[in-house]
């Protein structure tokens, strides 16, 4: 894979930044090091960590963000600097489908050529990150229910991984429900298979609706969905579950099939493994089976 070391032109006059020495640009060795690094990973959320922690041992970058692909992926102290230097990634869209861009929060002026390293840095960066995001695509082709377009068992497995990293990283709990299908079997046994994919394709989109932006509903298999939640507490995933159930029985044609939902949950722990705490939810929604079906315990 090669790099342009390319830097962007400025417009602005050189009497804008502070006088410095004869300092200019990053040598071979120091670029070198910095590619190879990017070049460790094609994970869009790791690449931005490794990134940060470049730039902020160059220059005086206290924040960097990537919002423009996930809400969540700010990096270092934004908050609190002064000074916002906007870059478009060309090449790479946003979840909008708009051109996206990285944002820099400078805590002090850059010089000029503090201002060129940024450029040069941020145009090997876009580079990397577009390979990230066409790797991206390529794992969700692979990842995608064929049937209703939700993440598949294999997306659930990945994506619960991301979270509980993203969860001992940052101390922040997050949720799962399982949620089963009441009555499907007898769907598919008295109006065939082709209006139980009418069902699965139904049912997802009912998930789609209802769920958040930092919500994820997946298929897991048969008519068993898992939905990983941004909840923190007992409530906000009660909550949740109600609005999912709500939404299955408001349905008019789910009603008429006889279908509703069953639904377990379980809040991640310290120390949580994918395995503990899917069987935690799972234990969960086969009580709500064993005790009338259409509800919601939590594990």
């Amino acid at each position: 894979m090669e790099f342009s070391t390319s830097v962007y032109d400025s417009t602005h006059h050189s009497s804008f930044y502070p006088r410095e020495s004869q300092a200019h640009g990053l040598s071979v060795s120091e670029l070198t090091v910095f590619i190879n690094r990017l070049l460790s990973t094609l994970e869009l959320e790791e690449l931005g960590t490794l990134y940060f922690q470049q730039l902020n041992a160059l220059l005086p970058v206290a924040g960097l963000s990537l919002t423009d692909f996930d809400p969540r992926w700010v990096y270092g102290n934004a908050k609190i600097s002064s000074t916002l230097i906007d870059l478009p990634l060309q090449g790479c869209a946003s979840r909008g489908g708009e051109q996206a861009h990285a944002y820099y929060y400078i805590s002090s002026p850059l010089s000029l050529s503090q201002r060129e390293i940024l450029f040069q840095l941020h145009d090997l960066f876009g580079k990397q990150v577009k390979h990230a995001v066409s790797h991206s695509r390529m794992k969700s082709m692979a990842t995608k229910d064929g049937l209703t377009e939700l993440g598949n068992r294999i997306a659930f497995e990945q994506a619960m991984i991301r979270q509980r990293s993203w969860a001992q990283r940052r101390d922040e709990p997050f949720s799962l429900l399982v949620l089963d299908l009441d009555n499907f079997k007898q769907v598919n046994d008295t109006f065939g298979h082709s209006e139980g994919d009418r069902v699965l394709t139904h049912v997802a989109s009912r998930l789609v609706n209802v769920l958040r932006n930092e919500d994820e509903p997946f298929r897991y298999g048969g008519d068993e969905f898992c939905c990983i939640l941004d909840c923190q507490t007992e409530q906000q995933l009660s909550c949740a579950a109600e609005r999912i159930r709500a939404s299955i029985s408001g349905s008019d044609y789910l009603v008429n099939l006889g279908i509703s939902c069953s639904l377990g949950g379980a809040l991640y722990r310290v120390g949580d493994t994918t395995h503990s705490m899917f069987d935690r939810a799972d234990s969960a929604l086969y009580k709500v089976k064993s005790s009338g079906k259409d509800d919601y315990q939590a594990a």
